[in-house]
């Protein structure tokens, strides 16, 4: 929710989650494209994707079971003119939230653990963690430092973008820095943290690797072919070559400044971890979360438990249940890393769900563009604006 220099207070807090969402859903600098008066919803997201400059966007939107839009805008790759399609892969950042959030309530289901468990029960070494609970984590009521957000870590990761990073490593930031609030349990702060440990957790429980859990628990259910998770830069052909605006330089990490195009799709998504080092593409995301907000992959006391929200204290209607995001009644997640961006969200009064990925990180404006056409969709759709504080006229 998070990328950079905001205008907005809203958009300072967010900008701690930097890389894999959490904040809100966007934070924009720039108005919007003009739309002409009979402008149809594809006309929009084109229209859209041209003013952001963003290379390629992978759009479903379904209404009550109906595609209203179901394609790919733009293109796979600005050297060779590829055309994105629906099959490129992307990476989906913090969509690796709900995923492991999932997992651990499928683990809650099977007796393994209880929400309200210690973290010190199962992972020795966590500040607090006699006090800090699986739920709290789960939640970002923890009180853990996201490392991301702290002096210098953007400044490190962006000079050695391909660098491995061990999950202990990310750690010991985060517990060098001391926590954000006191006690655990007190407040509500994202933290990429949180979920690393997450990981972390479920590797304990199940004695093999995040990813075999993922496949067996949540990808093979769904019949989802193309996701996985994996804290290494490659990605099997085909996807969708990630972008970062920067100058004659280089890219401008973190931030959506200069007017040069840079690929920056092999920069290492060790960065995040369980927190965000995922891919996938826009026919599973979408079922993914559909399964997700709908409770499908949980019992209904764990999904009642998932959906019970914590307000974020954002001034916006912005709240957080256990892996994900309550958005002015539309659930679902967000994210971004390096090159790409990811919004999916599902609003259930309207039997709606819209999944938006894109393959730049933000715009020269600062836009996130997932959520740019997220905002777009929805006000096509409701007649509402859904922008967060900050964008003007979204």
């Amino acid at each position: 929710m998070r990328t950079g220099l905001r205008s907005f207070i809203a958009c300072f807090v967010a900008s701690l989650a930097l890389g894999t969402s959490g904040g809100l859903l966007g934070c924009g600098n720039s108005r919007p494209p003009v739309f002409p008066p009979d402008a149809s919803l594809e006309d929009k997201i084109e229209l859209t994707r041209e003013h952001l400059r963003l290379p390629g966007a992978a759009v479903a939107v379904y209404e009550g079971g109906t595609p209203l839009v179901d394609r790919a805008f733009g293109v796979a790759s600005l050297e060779t003119g590829e055309p994105l399609t629906r099959e490129h892969r992307f990476r989906v950042a913090s969509m690796a939230k709900p995923v492991v959030a999932t997992v651990v309530l499928q683990l809650v289901d099977d007796g393994l653990l209880t929400l309200d468990d210690a973290i010190s029960v199962h992972l020795p070494g966590v500040p607090d963690g006699d006090r800090i609970t699986v739920r709290m984590l789960a939640q970002h009521t923890s009180g853990l430092r996201n490392y991301i957000g702290l002096p210098g870590v953007k400044e490190g990761f962006a000079s050695e973008p391909t660098r491995s990073w061990t999950e202990a490593e990310l750690l010991d930031i985060a517990y060098d820095a001391g926590p954000h609030f006191e006690p655990p349990g007190d407040g509500w702060m994202y933290s990429n943290t949180n979920y690393i440990l997450l990981g972390q957790l479920i590797e304990r429980l199940e004695g093999e690797p995040l990813n075999n859990v993922i496949q067996r628990r949540i990808c093979q259910p769904l019949g989802l072919t193309a996701t996985f998770y994996s804290a290494d830069a490659a990605m099997p052909a085909p996807y969708a070559t990630g972008y970062q605006m920067g100058d004659a330089d280089g890219p401008n990490f973190w931030v959506g400044v200069g007017d040069v195009h840079h690929d920056v799709t092999k920069t290492s998504p060790s960065m995040w971890h369980g927190a965000g080092a995922m891919v996938s593409t826009l026919d599973d995301v979408q079922i993914l979360m559909n399964a997700i907000a709908t409770g499908a992959l949980v019992s209904e006391s764990s999904f009642k438990e998932q959906t019970t929200w914590r307000d974020s204290g954002y001034p916006v209607d912005y709240s957080y249940g256990l892996g994900l995001i309550n958005y002015f009644g539309a659930i679902g997640h967000n994210g971004n890393v390096p090159g790409y961006q990811v919004t999916a969200m599902r609003d259930p009064e309207r039997d709606l769900s819209i999944v938006v990925l894109t393959n730049l990180y933000s715009s020269f404006n600062y836009e996130d563009p997932a959520d740019a056409i997220f905002f777009v969709i929805m006000r096509h759709l409701t007649g509402r604006s859904y922008a967060a504080p900050g964008w003007k006229g979204w």
